[in-house]
């Protein structure tokens, strides 16, 4: 398992969070989703053997967000 961590910006309500979440967490190879809001961060669990980092914050993206990796 691998542990990414994104820089998720373009959240303005508390519900934000959890579109994110519900989005990501149901790519296969994800294991866990943490989104925060007011550290504009969102951690991320996945198996890479089954999904790349790029489609992950392509997911985010897609749903409305800015997403960036952050080392």
């Amino acid at each position: 398992m691998t542990t990414i961590h994104i820089k998720t910006t373009g959240m303005y309500c508390p519900s934000c969070p959890m579109l994110i979440e519900l989005s990501v967490c149901d790519l296969p190879g994800v294991a866990a989703v943490q989104v925060s809001s007011a550290d504009c961060r969102t951690v991320v669990t996945y198996d890479e053997s089954v999904i790349a980092a790029d489609s992950i914050l392509d997911e985010i993206r897609n749903a409305g967000y800015g997403a960036e990796c952050v080392a």
